[in-house]
């Protein structure tokens, strides 16, 4: 499932099983529990997307959320960032 707001990106929990509704992926965080089955949030609040994008975001594909992922843990180190500041 797709969460986040500025940085879209996939939840990094393990998928439980699938929304009977969209038959996207959950976790045990982003499910509800209702009468029909387990839904996803996304399904649950009536939207077609897990999380309101922004018009730009809502163009990104597969590759894009890979780069993101990947910036992401390079900015997650910060070991010598400021090394060789002369």
């Amino acid at each position: 499932m797709i969460i986040g707001y500025l940085v879209p990106h996939r939840c990094e929990n393990r998928a439980l099983g699938s929304c009977v509704k969209c038959q996207r992926s959950y976790c045990e965080e982003h499910v509800e529990v209702k009468p029909e089955g387990l839904i996803c949030l996304a399904c649950s609040q009536g939207l077609a997307q897990p999380v309101a994008l922004p018009i730009t975001a809502q163009t990104y594909n597969d590759a894009d959320l890979a780069l993101f992922t990947a910036a992401s843990a390079w900015d997650a180190d910060d070991t010598d960032k400021f090394a060789d500041l002369s």
